[in-house]
């Protein structure tokens, strides 16, 4: 949005098709016709930091750079491999921020392994064309949408310049232009369409929506939306899970997880990752391990925060830092019926790293400190058995960028000590 590639308009209609019918968010915004592909990979690269594969490089890719890894290990971790030069292997990858697949490919392979990322819809067209996976039907009408316009710009002539790649800021990084979101407003409270009704009214939307400049949207020849299957549900990956019995389960949300707060507790605050680590252990309630969490955040970033997730909402818990409305904060509450961040989280998108959007949802927290749209923020979703229950957010980090390996482990050790505290409650253990 900062660099004039989609409107408001075309981000709220990819959450509202990312909600009914799963799917990353660059996906949705290709269905949805809102966005080039080659924009969305250029996005994916500056956000990740890794390169972008080229999509000509994952067509006619040899047997024996396939022949590396097993077919089933490709498959599991949406992984292909594409070249090899020397003892590296060049690997696309769904996610570049899974370590742990990077590390098993390379022991797999015998070779060291540089990582790519790959859009969502170009990794399963792979899938099928090499391992034999079927591509959905939603995916295949836009893949084959993209291609066609491919085999046009290939055409002699036909190719587009480079000057019209879509009108940039003079300033990618200035803070972007002030939108007002009140003609949003009934569309963003009004309920999810259905699954159908998304996907056929995708290109109305853009249509009504504030006029974006027609280099961006390239369409080519589609079939009528009328004529369009409707979207299958996408799997979504499964999250850090914890074992609960199904009583326990059943009635996790049947209670306020939070206990009252201890007076006069006071714990050491953490310096690394190895004491967070040690001190969640001996955590002896989630009060515990809320002021832990913060006490690491707070050493290294202006704000951090603790969030409550039920089945419908989310609320404010723990906050630190300075010129905060304590009361507003404490007051915060957004259902998931509204999009936002904390409903990405919700359906299973892991650590989330960039600017909090200036959607209603995320200028209502952000009235409890002034206002400011942080830039740089982190959220982290703690999940039990694919459930939400709390998220872990922090911003303006003040000692250089966020690492995300180091973020990934955070939001496996909460996860780890919320889990404990759970259960100890619910089995009335004594604490430790």
């Amino acid at each position: 949005m900062a660099r004039g590639w989609i409107t408001v308009q075309h981000l709220t209609r990819a959450l509202k098709t990312q909600n009914v019918a799963g799917g990353r968010l660059g996906t949705c915004l290709l269905e949805v016709d809102a966005l080039r592909e080659d924009l969305l990979l250029k996005g994916l690269s500056e956000q990740l930091g890794v390169p972008a594969v080229e999509i000509d490089d994952l067509r006619g890719i040899p047997e024996e750079v396939l022949g590396l890894i097993s077919d089933k290990l490709a498959r599991r971790l949406r992984a292909v491999p594409f070249r090899v030069e020397g003892g590296r292997l060049d690997l696309a990858l769904m996610d570049p921020r899974n370590l742990a697949a990077q590390d098993e490919i390379a022991f797999a392979s015998g070779k060291r392994v540089k990582v790519y990322v790959a859009a969502e819809i170009r990794i399963l067209e792979a899938m099928e064309k090499y391992y034999g996976e079927e591509c959905p039907s939603r995916f295949g009408m836009v893949l084959d949408r993209l291609n066609r316009a491919r085999f046009l710009w290939d055409r002699p002539g036909d190719r587009p310049q480079p000057a019209a790649a879509g009108p940039l800021l003079e300033n990618p990084f200035a803070p972007p232009p002030k939108i007002s979101l009140a003609p949003l407003l009934p569309e963003l409270m009004a309920p999810s369409q259905p699954a159908a009704a998304v996907t056929a009214s995708g290109a109305a939307m853009a249509a009504a929506a504030a006029p974006a400049p027609a280099s961006l949207i390239e369409k080519a020849p589609e079939k009528a939306p009328e004529e369009a299957p409707a979207p299958r549900p996408v799997p979504q990956p499964r999250a850090m899970s914890v074992s609960l019995t199904p009583e326990e389960r059943a009635d996790l949300g049947a209670f306020s997880w939070i206990e009252p707060a201890s007076a006069d507790r006071s714990l050491p605050v953490p310096a690394n990752l190895d004491e967070v680590e040690a001190a969640l252990v001996k955590a002896k309630d989630l009060e515990d391990v809320g002021q832990i969490l913060l006490g690491f955040l707070g050493r290294n970033h202006r704000r951090a925060a603790l969030f409550q997730a039920t089945r419908d909402r989310v609320t404010g818990w723990k906050i630190h830092g300075s010129g905060i409305d304590r009361e507003a904060f404490a007051a915060f509450s957004i259902g998931f019926d509204q999009p936002s961040l904390f409903l990405n989280l919700r359906h299973g998108n892991s650590v989330y790293l960039g600017p909090l959007p200036p959607m209603p949802a995320h200028r209502q927290l952000a009235r409890t400190w002034g206002g400011d749209m942080p830039r740089d923020c982190v959220m982290l979703p703690v999940l039990i058995k694919d459930r939400l229950v709390m998220i872990v957010y922090a911003d303006g980090a003040t000692k250089g960028p966020v690492e995300l390996a180091q973020m990934q482990r955070l939001m496996a050790l909460a996860t780890s000590a919320v889990e404990r505290c759970i259960l100890q409650r619910k089995r009335g253990e004594p604490k430790s």
